[in-house]
Order: C-alpha cells, then structure tokens, then sequence
C-alpha cells in the first residue's frame, strides 16, 4: 500500500524538514558560540510567525494551489521566513529583542572633552558615527562580551567613560563592543581586545591601545601620544608628521633615529611608542 504525506496528522511531509533542520543549525550554531545565545530570546518573541505557520500547514494540509498542494509549500514558506529572521537577528532589526541591548551616553554639546576606557577579551570596532558623546551596541557574532554599564566622573565640561563588562549578562552575549564616538569632543583613549578602529574623524589627544588589530589615525596639530602593547597595524595619513620610538616595521621612506623611526615630513605629529613584547606595522595612506 502506498502512503501520501499530505500534512499534519496525515502524514509528514518530508519537506519540513528544511526549515526543522534549519532551526536546529541556528540553536546548534548558537550554542558552539558561532553566533549570539540572544538569538534564543529573539526566537520567542517571534512566536506569531511559528505558530502562525503551523495553523497555516493544518489548514491548508489537503488543498490544493494549482496542481501543487499547499501542505507542500508551506514548509518552503517557513524555510523563508527562518532565513528572514537570520538576516534580522544579524542586522539588528528593532522588533528582535537583541536589538535593545545597548549603552547610549549623555548628550554631546555638554562636554568638549572625554577620556574612556575600554578593555575587553573580545572584539571592539570603534568608529565615530554618533548624535550621543558615545553609544556603545553589540557585535552580533557569537561570544561571551555582554553590553557594557559606564561610570562616569564629571568635571565642567570634560568626562571620565569607564565601560564595564556585566558580570551577568544571562542569553545577551556577543562578540564584542560597536563603540561609537562623537567628532565634536577631544578624546583620550584607552582600548584593549581585538580593536578595528577608525579614528580619523576624531580628534585624539591620546590612545593606549593594547592586544591586537588595525588603528586607522588622523592629523593632529601637536605632538599626540600614541602607546602601542600587542600585535597591531597603524595607518597613518602619507605626508605627515609622524614618529616611531621603538623597533616597528615602517615605510621605505621614513628614516632610522636614535630610537625608532621617523616619517619624512617635518614637525610635530604622532608619537608612537612600542611598549614591551609588541608587534607594530606602520603603513601610510
């Protein structure tokens, strides 16, 4: 005798197992730490969808669209709309509850200048792409970096950001820190972790960075501080002033000092120390 599978109770219809099997990639993945474990949160609060694909494939398990029944092309429907709600999760969607999670500092115009200090077993990105004086969201890759709290001390018109890991953060766990900074305030840096920064629209007064990655640097008007621990590659603008005091590979065209290394231009600009075991490029843009 021959079995049709036409839907739920009749049957199952082998092609539910694309978006099933899908699913369970996604949980799997999570739990290996190949994505975050708040994908689990954003699953529940998309509860309508699976629900509402299941009383659709109950309904529509014997009809037919055309000479292809239905109990068939739901499951392809659900397969859809997991792949949907990957991209949201990654992206950040509003409506995905992992979205939410994330730091915003206090009003720009009230301050001129900032000192933070970041320092993570992760990753941080920063950029300067903010209405806030900092805004801190979630790298949305696996990982075990919750979002931050800050504390911050005041004086006048300048701030001392000292972002701290939660010892907590329960399924809100990612990669590491999107640190975003305002243009309009001079900043001292502190950053340790695996850092992909981008300063050049920032005007920097110092930066300690620590640990490993790439720093793209601006122009400064003065001699600015820039203190070098770990494995890293600095850019810095062609033409410009520039120094290394330390051992670093550098361009062909900067000549050997005393000390370190020093950019054919004249005059006062970055000062890049190498502090113990580091590995340092330099490489001009």
């Amino acid at each position: 005798m021959t079995h049709r599978a036409v839907g739920f109770g009749r049957g199952f219809p082998r092609v539910w197992l694309l978006p099933i099997g899908a699913l369970t990639i996604l949980l799997g993945v999570a739990a290996s730490g190949r994505l975050s474990r708040s994908i689990v949160a954003d699953l529940i609060a998309w509860w309508p969808v699976w629900i509402g694909l299941g009383i659709a494939a109950f309904i529509f398990r014997d009809r037919k669209l055309g000479s292809y029944r239905v109990s068939g092309i739901v499951p392809l429907v659900a397969l859809g709309f997991v792949l949907l709600f990957l991209w949201g999760h990654l992206a950040g969607w509003s409506i995905m509850p992992s979205s939410s999670q994330r730091l915003v500092g206090p009003n720009a115009a009230s301050f001129t200048t900032a000192a933070l200090s970041a320092d993570i077993d992760g990753r941080i990105h920063v950029s300067p792409e903010t209405d806030f004086l900092f805004q801190v969201e979630p790298l949305m890759q696996g990982g075990g970096i919750g979002i931050p709290r800050s504390e911050e001390q005041v004086v006048d018109t300048s701030v001392a950001i000292d972002l701290i890991e939660p010892e907590d953060p329960g399924l809100y766990v990612y990669a590491g820190w999107d640190l975003r900074l305002n243009p309009g305030a001079v900043w001292s840096l502190d950053l340790g972790g695996s850092l992909d920064a981008d300063l050049t629209a920032l005007t920097i007064s110092a930066l300690d960075a620590s640990g490993a990655g790439t720093i793209d640097l601006g122009t400064v008007t003065a001699a600015t501080p820039v203190n070098i621990s770990g494995s890293f590659r600095v850019t810095v603008p062609a033409e410009f002033p520039a120094r290394v005091v330390g051992t670093a590979s550098v361009p062909a065209s900067w000549r050997l000092t005393a000390d370190g290394a020093q950019a054919a231009s004249p005059g006062e600009g970055w000062v890049i120390t190498v502090v113990g075991d580091t590995s340092l490029t330099v490489v001009e843009r």
